[in-house]
């Protein structure tokens, strides 16, 4: 009652000051504008979900023996084998015929030359099967197409039937589903895409027919090394065009039939397709300093611009196993390093770990492991980093808590995700352990036992009842635990904000009043005086 008094107090003497000055205010600035808005307190991670582990980036040696030698592919095949082709990264951009692979999870890696390549060429991509297996398509050279290793690198052979040879040809990817099953993918040769399927190993490719391929949208319409993606047996790769929008074909019988789909990359886009599952997915515009997101839902068929900042234009990858983790990856001057989002690339956070090294293609396994290319300094310094969690992680945490405009003593609720990322015989307990000093908190459940990759993720609602302050931000940390190893942890970020009360708001109108009038400290020494 002491404290309304007094503001009613102030009330009248502002009301008699005013008197005082507001008709001379008004000759002094006409057109001073007192800004009486009520303020709007938006929290700093409302739409973020942020993941917190101990976990890291570390740089390999690519074993390249050439100072700048960039990975411009890389292809993870799991925890062990990983293959890899090099470019030019000097600036001099010479043909490179070498290439790089480790069978220990990137302890060591070791290049070599495919010696039967042309001189001249370059090698767009590499996929591989194994430790031993593995088909690269070679671009710019005489010949062209695709060559074959059955012997871990140390020789190729050159698959004639994929031909390459025409007017305009140039070979873009290649992909196999098996040791048989395989497609690969040009520019377009007499007027259609010049694209091939095998079923014994590429011994003999045969010409997907002109009818079965939707035909270039114009003159200059092609394929972009490397940029595709395989889910099950349907494949997507994007278009680059100068002449009008960029496109997404799509195969769902490994590469025998085609349609092709629109998306809202406008001319002058070199369209990369990344999906997370046979409906949901990404296509990146790679574009030199104009980089775009999309994502679509329907398997490619639509495509809807995503509105985000804080992702990185070189590449882009899934973390399969993750619900919608994605990591981004960037080598660009003043813009180098790798970002993740686990909304679908709606919101992204930095790896301030490896902020301004720069990093080229990347690809990803089960259980959070990864590479990025980068580039070397010599065979035994530099040029490929992996990204796993650090020790014998388990546990990862996904999601966050934000509510606004919560009235003291309120409840309100919110739910986060707990998920084992080990190994296929790893089984987690885990338990929340710690929650933030404001607000009564309670969540279902609290703990879980024997969790395995393959149960995915378990839901936790969580249950906050408000603090009693008013007009106040709150914010803080939950921590999930795993019970058998203390170091292994995350955390979800959680924030509250409660409304302003009415004695509040008067005070801050009084508080706005004196700071647009400074001479009425003056008068208001007079006036309350008399008051």
């Amino acid at each position: 009652m002491n404290k309304l008094r007094h503001v009613m107090k102030a009330a009248v003497i502002i009301g008699i000051a005013l008197a005082f000055i507001m008709p001379g205010a008004a000759i002094f600035d006409e057109n001073q504008n007192i800004n009486l808005e009520k303020r709007i307190l938006y929290p700093t991670n409302s739409a973020k979900e942020k993941v917190t582990l101990g976990r890291g980036w570390e740089e390999q040696a690519s074993g390249f023996w050439e100072v700048s030698r960039g990975i411009n592919y890389i292809h993870a095949v799991d925890e062990n084998i990983v293959w890899a082709s090099g470019y030019d990264g000097s600036g001099a951009q010479q043909p490179v015929q070498e290439f790089t692979k480790t069978v220990n999870g990137g302890e060591l890696w070791e290049a070599d030359v495919i010696s039967t390549a042309p001189e001249d060429g370059d090698l767009a991509m590499i996929f591989a099967l194994d430790e031993n297996t593995a088909w690269v398509p070679i671009h710019s050279g005489d010949p062209q197409g695709i060559w074959k290793t059955s012997d871990g690198g140390d020789t190729w052979v050159r698959q004639a039937t994929a031909d390459y040879s025409g007017d305009g040809a140039f070979p873009n990817i290649v992909h196999f589903w098996d040791e048989n099953n395989g497609w690969c993918q040009g520019d377009p040769v007499d007027g259609y895409y010049e694209m091939y399927t095998t079923t014994n190993g590429g011994d003999t490719w045969t010409r997907v027919p002109e009818v079965n391929i939707p035909p270039p949208s114009g003159v200059g319409e092609y394929g972009v090394v490397g940029y595709y993606d395989v889910i099950g047996d349907t494949v997507w790769w994007g278009t680059q065009w100068n002449g009008g929008d960029g496109r997404v074909y799509k195969s769902t019988d490994r590469g025998y039939n085609w349609e092709v789909y629109e998306t809202p990359f406008t001319s002058g886009c070199y369209i990369d397709v990344r999906m997370r599952d046979a409906d949901n997915g990404i296509a990146m515009d790679k574009r030199s300093g104009g980089s775009l997101l999309a994502e679509t839902s329907d398997g490619g068929e639509t495509w809807t611009l995503i509105d985000t900042v804080g992702y990185y234009d070189y590449d882009i990858s899934y973390l399969p196993g993750t619900d919608n983790m994605w990591v981004s990856t960037g080598a660009a001057s003043g813009d180098s390093g790798a970002s993740y989002s686990t909304d679908g690339c709606q919101t992204w956070t930095d790896f301030g770990d490896i902020a301004g090294t720069q990093l080229l293609d990347c690809d990803f396994i089960e259980g959070m492991i990864g590479w990025a290319g980068s580039f070397s300094e010599d065979e035994e310094t530099g040029g490929v980093y992996k990204y796993a969690p650090s020790g014998d992680a388990d546990l990862i945490c996904e999601g966050s808590l934000s509510w606004v405009d919560v009235k003291p003593g309120d409840e309100v609720q919110g739910t986060f995700t707990v998920k084992n990322i080990g190994g296929a015989s790893t089984n987690l307990d885990w338990e929340v352990i710690d929650d933030p000093s404001w607000g009564d908190w309670a969540f279902d459940p609290e703990s879980g036992e024997d969790l395995t990759p393959e149960d995915g993720a378990v839901t936790v609602t969580v249950t906050c009842t408000a603090p009693e302050d008013k007009n106040q931000e709150f914010s803080g940390k939950i921590k999930v635990v795993n019970s058998e190893n203390s170091e292994d942890f995350c955390y979800i970020d959680v924030s509250l904000t409660t409304p302003m009360s009415k004695q509040f708001s008067m005070l801050q109108f009084l508080q706005n009043i004196l700071q647009h009038f400074p001479v009425l400290e003056k008068i208001l020494t007079f006036v309350s005086f008399i008051v």
